[in-house]
C-alpha cells in the first residue's frame, strides 16, 4: 500500500466519517494548523493519483465503513470528485475546496519544468502562493511542516511528478454525482482563481472574500465553524455527569425563562413543541409539567446529555433526539411546531440570524418563540483580568456571542412581534479556580481561537489578587437577552 491514513479509528459520534484528501505537495499533516485538530482520516504522505482510488476503497472495506464524506482540496478535490461519480454509493457527501476546472496544457508544461529545475525553490514558492492572505497560518507551517515537506519530497519525486501529469489531465465530468456538493473558494486564490471554480450543478457554493488556496483555513470557513461546534460539543459531553451540580446559573436563568413561557387560557393549544439544547433535561421537566398534553421534540447534539435527559425524564410524550441544532432547524419541516425554545444554547450557534429565520419557517400560525441566550458581556471581568494581566487578546468565550441590537434586528425582520429584554445575573465565587471549575464542568467553556493562556497555580493567585483590589473579591457578571417573538 502506498497510503497510510492518520485517525482511521474515528469516535463514535462520527456517524459519517470524513476523508480529507489534500493538495499537490501537501497531506494529512496541513490539518494540524487548524485549531481545534479535526479528527478526518487524511493520508500520511503526499497523493499518488494512481493508487488513491484503490485504497480508499481498500480503507472503506477494512474499516466495515458504508459512507464517507469526502473534503477535497485543490487536487484532493479533483481526485475526490473522480472517486465520487465513479462509487457515489459510498459517498455521503463532497466538499470540494478550491477546486478548479481544469488546468491548461502550457501552465502544467511550466510546471514541470519549474519544478524538475529547482525542486525546493519551486516548492517554497508554491507553499507560499498557498497562503498568501494568511500571514499566520504561512509562519506556522514553515515552523513546523515546511522542513517535513521539503524532506518528504527528496524522496517522492516520482509521486510529485505523478500528480502535475494528472492535474494536466484532469477534466470536469459532464456527470455530476447525485450527491449533495459545496464548493468552497478564497476569492483572493491565485493557484486556482474563483473566476476559474469548477461549475458543478446544483452544488451550494461558498466564496471566502478575503481567502487565498488555503481557504480552508479562513476562520469564516463553514469547515472551521463546523469544528468549534465539534470542539463546544466535547466540552459538553464532558460535563454530563457534572452538570446538575454545578449549573447554578444555567438553573437560574431557566426558571426566569419558565416564568416567561406564553400564558394561554387552555395549555392544550400548544400540542408540539420543540426544545433546542435541552442539556440534561432540566428546562425539559419545567416545559412538561407547563404543558403536560403538548408532544415535545427536545434535541441536544451531546449524546452523553441526551441519555441524562432521557434517565430524568422517562416520559411518552417526549422525544430526545441527538442533532445538532442549526442543522435540525434546515431540515424541520414547515408549519410543524406550536411552540420553539431553548435556554441558554443558541448562543453557540453560528449563524443566529438564519437560525431565527428558520425558527419563523417551522413555527404553526400564531406560534410563539421564547428562549434565554447568554450575552457577550458574560463573564467580562474574567476576560479583562486575563488581558491586563497576561495580554489575552479575547473575552473568554462570551466574545463571539450575539449582542441585542443583532438580536432585536433579526426579530424584527422575521417575526410579527419580538422583543429582546436583557437581564444581569452577579455570581460571587471563592476564587477564580473556582469559578474555573463552574465552567469546566458545565462544559461552557466554548471555544478559543488564540487558546487560553496557561492558568498555573501563581497566575490564579495574581487573578485572586486582581478581582479582589478591583472588584473585592471574585464577583462576575453573566448577561442574559430573553427573547420573545410571535409568528
Amino acid at each position: 500500500m502506498s497510503h497510510s491514513f492518520f485517525n482511521v479509528n474515528q469516535s463514535p459520534d462520527a456517524k459519517i466519517p470524513t476523508v480529507f484528501l489534500p493538495g499537490w505537495g501537501f497531506n494529512g499533516r496541513i490539518l494540524r494548523l487548524l485549531k481545534p485538530s479535526p479528527s478526518w482520516i487524511s493520508p500520511q504522505t503526499f497523493l499518488d493519483p494512481d493508487t488513491i482510488e484503490e485504497e480508499v476503497l481498500h480503507l472503506i472495506a477494512q474499516c466495515n465503513i458504508q459512507k464517507i464524506r469526502i473534503i477535497g482540496w485543490s487536487m484532493g478535490a479533483m481526485l475526490g470528485l473522480d472517486f465520487a461519480a465513479k462509487y457515489p454509493e459510498k459517498i455521503d457527501s463532497l466538499i470540494l475546496v478550491s477546486c478548479r476546472s481544469g488546468w491548461p496544457e502550457h501552465e502544467i508544461k511550466q510546471l514541470q519544468v519549474e519544478f524538475g529545475q529547482d525542486q525546493e525553490n519551486f516548492l517554497k514558492g508554491f507553499y507560499r502562493k498557498c497562503f498568501l492572505g494568511d500571514k499566520q497560518s504561512y509562519s506556522n507551517f514553515c515552523k513546523t511542516l515546511e522542513p517535513l515537506y521539503l524532506a518528504a519530497a527528496d524522496e517522492n519525486v516520482k509521486r510529485l511528478q505523478q500528480g502535475l501529469e494528472y492535474l494536466g489531465k484532469f477534466k470536469i465530468s459532464s456527470t455530476v454525482p447525485d450527491i449533495p456538493l459545496r464548493l468552497i473558494h478564497g476569492k483572493q486564490d491565485i493557484i486556482s482563481p474563483v473566476t476559474e471554480m469548477a461549475a458543478l450543478q446544483g452544488s451550494d457554493v461558498e466564496v471566502i472574500e478575503n481567502s487565498g488556496h488555503a481557504v480552508f483555513l479562513a476562520e469564516s470557513c463553514s469547515l472551521q465553524n463546523e469544528l468549534r461546534k465539534e470542539e463546544i460539543r466535547k466540552k459538553f459531553s464532558r460535563a454530563a455527569d457534572s452538570y446538575d451540580s454545578y449549573a447554578i446559573v444555567q438553573t437560574e436563568v431557566a426558571e426566569r425563562l419558565a416564568a416567561k413561557l406564553p400564558q394561554p387560557p387552555d395549555p392544550a393549544v400548544v400540542k408540539t413543541i420543540l426544545e433546542i439544547g435541552c442539556g440534561t433535561g432540566n428546562f425539559t421537566s419545567m416545559l412538561a409539567d407547563k404543558f403536560p398534553a403538548a408532544k415535545i421534540t427536545a434535541i441536544d447534539f451531546s449524546r452523553e446529555m441526551i441519555a441524562k435527559a432521557s434517565q430524568k425524564l422517562d416520559k411518552k410524550n417526549i422525544a430526545f433526539i441527538c442533532t445538532e441544532g442549526e442543522e435540525y432547524l434546515k431540515e424541520a419541516a414547515a408549519r410543524s411546531f406550536d411552540l420553539v425554545v431553548s435556554n441558554g444554547s443558541l448562543q453557540w450557534f453560528s449563524d443566529h440570524d438564519q437560525a431565527l429565520k428558520n425558527i419563523v419557517r417551522i413555527l404553526s400560525p400564531g406560534g410563539a418563540f421564547l428562549c434565554s441566550i447568554f450575552g457577550p458581556d458574560s463573564l467580562k471581568k474574567l476576560g479583562l483580568g486575563l488581558k491586563v494581566l497576561f495580554g489575552y487578546p479575547g473575552n473568554v468565550a462570551a466574545d463571539a456571542f450575539p449582542d441585542i441590537n443583532t438580536l432585536q434586528h433579526s426579530l424584527n425582520a422575521y417575526f410579527a412581534q419580538g422583543t429582546v429584554e436583557q437581564e444581569l445575573i452577579e455570581k460571587q465565587y471563592e476564587s477564580v479556580h473556582d469559578l474555573l471549575i463552574h465552567i469546566k464542568k458545565t462544559g461552557t467553556g466554548g471555544w478559543h481561537q488564540h487558546g487560553s493562556p496557561a492558568l498555573t497555580p501563581a497566575r490564579l493567585k495574581q487573578l485572586d489578587h486582581w478581582f479582589a483590589e478591583t472588584y473585592g473579591s471574585c464577583k462576575v457578571s453573566y448577561q442574559i437577552h430573553f427573547l420573545q417573538a410571535e409568528k
